[in-house]
């Protein structure tokens, strides 16, 4: 009898052991290695030219909008770069040879030339919300704007030449989109409001497939052969295979989302939001491996880059990733 409930439990053992070696740490912000505190508040950051970039608060709203911060890798020092802009942004593209700032409230793209930090032209975008993301690569700068006939709906994904700033391109879109990244030969813009992302061809300014998300999927990075998407609805993270198209994989984070943002780099995919600075998923499992929690000056944006990952909120934060 004795031998029977052996044969019985063991399995049982097996299961729940391979089911706490999958079970991601959850721990204090206080734990995360923080290797520098850059004194500047804001949000949408981007990475590149050596340098982390971040649209800053204003100090006054009154006197205008906060500057342009650009952080040097090297020695952490800040060079604020003053864009006189007023209103709300979307996270910037970098690329083409230059640093490419969405203002959505001012319906202008602002291009700074990252060789003399300065504003070298304001490019007419007819954005209608600044939550979400701007692409940069295979000859364009592709943004999400709104059709002539619509004044409440983002519907038309619009290609502007790198040089000129002129339209060459208004590709419609299937439902409000908000988030834009370019790589794998292709445009890949997430669709809000249908639960889906849309994969558009440079080559003939099409939308080629519409694959099918989870709840709300907005903001959208690259890496490691693979488009991945956070879905604010129900706070999961979706590989799709750059190539393919197909979705690989479906990653439970920390539920629902307010805000957040997603990045590769190191070899994992990063994700920020509010409450939880820093969430850690290995591609090579597909798993969440750790998070971080807690309320305090972290949260919402996150970049990698130089072998840190980098935190907006109350301050910039230069985190050593952890391991």
């Amino acid at each position: 009898m004795s031998t029977v409930k052996t044969l019985i439990l063991l399995p049982l053992l097996i299961l729940v052991s391979l089911d706490l070696s999958f079970a991601a740490e959850e721990l204090p912000t206080t734990n995360l290695t923080i290797q520098a505190e850059v004194p500047r508040a804001g949000d949408f950051m981007g990475f590149g030219f050596d340098s982390l970039w971040m649209m800053a608060r204003p100090a006054d709203p009154t006197l205008g909008g906060g500057p342009l911060v650009r952080v040097n890798v090297a020695d952490n020092s800040v060079t604020d770069i003053q864009l006189n802009s007023y209103g709300k942004y979307r996270a910037m593209g970098i690329g083409e040879g230059a640093v490419w700032v969405p203002a959505s409230g001012r319906g202008l793209i602002l291009k700074i030339d990252p060789n003399t930090n300065k504003l070298v032209q304001e490019i007419p975008a007819r954005m209608v919300k600044s939550e979400g993301s701007i692409g940069v690569g295979e000859g364009g700068v592709w943004v999400v704007t709104a059709a002539e006939s619509s004044a409440t709906r983002d519907t038309v994904l619009t290609r502007y030449n790198p040089r000129t700033g002129a339209v060459e391109a208004n590709i419609p879109l299937p439902s409000d989109s908000t988030g834009v990244v370019v790589d794998f030969g292709s445009v890949w813009v997430t669709g809000y409001e249908n639960d889906e992302l849309y994969r558009i061809d440079p080559n003939s300014n099409a939308v080629i497939s519409t694959i099918k998300l989870n709840d709300q999927p907005r903001f959208i990075t690259s890496g490691e052969g693979s488009i991945w998407v956070l879905n604010q609805g129900d706070g999961t993270v979706q590989r799709i295979d750059g190539k393919t198209g197909e979705v690989q994989a479906t990653i439970e984070i920390i539920g629902p989302l307010d805000g957040g943002d997603i990045v590769c780099g190191g070899g994992y995919v990063w994700i920020s939001a509010l409450g939880t600075p820093v969430a850690q998923i290995d591609p090579k499992t597909n798993t969440l491996v750790r998070h971080f929690t807690g309320w305090g000056p972290m949260g919402d944006a996150i970049r990698y880059g130089a072998g840190s990952l980098w935190v907006s909120g109350k301050a910039i934060h230069r985190i050593q990733p952890p391991d």
